[in-house]
């Protein structure tokens, strides 16, 4: 399958550093802080908070968290409009999220620009009988969590999104969606998708043929839809460690090796390394293995850069704007935005490989590219301390 272009550039996400609060001028500050630091991006993944959401109808009083958001439209919504005003759509691509994109690759020197999405469209999925979407007949289905993940993850029986249910495009319907979806990206610029929630489609295949069943008509889909909008090949896999969903994507060249990078959890760090090492034992021999973000200023940075500077993956920041450490960035990037990777993905010697560095006390784990080179050893007190 073909690499990705992103592999070989450093980048900024946009989720760390916004959330789903950011905005076509949040973009266009992150892109230029970084490279008047000498660091300069050459991609950029904006994540969630760029598409156009809803939330069901509920008591007035009902907590806002409790509410779950679903897609109302396959267009951008109003922060990534030029001018844009909330509750309208732009009919001239031009002003929609093409200009976010053409300030990015003609102002920023950009090679790449991708959007999140999830597998569903949204974590909530495509809201029912919306307005412009009825052609995708989405259904509302309600997840069905095995004894098996209950017995790890109690809370997920009471999860907002098993309690309030997803809009679930039929999977007869799914290829149309996606491919109407990545033909307006791609003909605004866009480069790629990062494809999130994949795992929740496991949850989903009652009165569907089952999970296999629904899982090989999605990701038939997403395939196909990315192939014919992206030449790039331009796709990453997230929360999607689910085995259908691994053995069912036959596109998907970078793969999510872990959970997210949680820069308010001293605690995660440790895991976060350690769990993307010895996930690539596995995952490394079909897909390229994908780090995540992480902060340049932060106190577990240096155990973070060091990590994928060895780890042959994609590099890439979720920095604020304003907040770098330069120093540290100019180990990893050179002057033109590209990066020194390894060719084969970071994993660990054969002689730590059945050690838990997060709990045999021995607090150290070697990673490796090939068999033989020891490359680096990581003392977990680093990320602790």
């Amino acid at each position: 399958m073909q690499m990705p272009g992103i592999v070989d550039w450093f980048g900024w996400c946009t989720w760390d550093a916004f959330y789903t609060a950011v905005s076509a001028e949040g973009v266009e500050q992150g892109l230029k802080s970084l490279s008047e630091g000498g660091t300069p991006p050459r991609f950029v993944i904006i994540d969630d908070g760029w598409q156009s959401v809803g939330m069901d109808q509920r008591q007035e009083d009902a907590p806002e968290k409790e509410l779950i958001r679903r897609l109302t439209h396959i267009k951008e919504n109003h922060k990534f409009q030029k001018d844009g005003k909330e509750g309208e759509q732009q009919e001239d691509p031009a002003l929609g999220i093409q200009h976010v994109v053409r300030m990015a690759k003609e102002k920023h020197h950009l090679k790449y620009v991708y959007v999140w999405h999830a597998i569903t469209g949204y974590w909530g999925g495509v809201k029912p009988g919306v307005s412009g979407m009825e052609h995708y007949d989405s259904k509302m289905k309600y997840p069905v969590i095995s004894p098996g993940v209950l017995n790890h993850e109690p809370g997920m029986q009471t999860d907002n999104l098993t309690t309030e249910g997803l809009g679930l495009v039929n999977p007869k319907k799914v290829f149309q969606f996606y491919n109407e979806l990545h033909s307006y990206l791609a003909a605004a610029g866009i480069d790629g998708v990062k494809v999130d929630v994949q795992c929740i489609l496991e949850t989903l295949g009652a009165g569907l043929g089952g999970r296999v069943a629904l899982t090989t008509q999605y990701h038939k889909a997403l395939d196909a839809s990315v192939a014919s909008n992206f030449p790039d090949n331009g796709c990453i896999a997230c929360m999607s460690h689910n085995t259908d969903a691994l053995y069912c994507s036959r596109q998907t060249a970078i793969v999510r090796a872990s959970d997210d990078f949680f820069p308010r959890e001293p605690v995660s760090h440790t895991i976060h390394i350690a769990s993307v090492a010895y996930n690539s034992v596995f995952l490394g021999e079909f897909m390229q293995p994908d780090w995540d973000m992480f902060h340049s200023l932060h106190p577990a940075a240096e155990y973070h850069a060091a990590a994928r500077a060895i780890g042959g993956c994609p590099i890439y920041v979720s920095d604020k704007p304003g907040h770098h450490n330069f120093e540290l960035l100019r180990k990893l990037v050179l002057p033109d935005g590209s990066i020194l990777r390894p060719r084969l993905p970071g994993r660990p010697t054969s002689d730590c490989l059945f050690n838990d560095p997060n709990r045999d006390g021995k607090r150290s784990f070697r990673g490796i590219q090939l068999p033989g080179s020891f490359l680096e050893q990581y003392r977990q007190e680093k990320c602790i301390s």
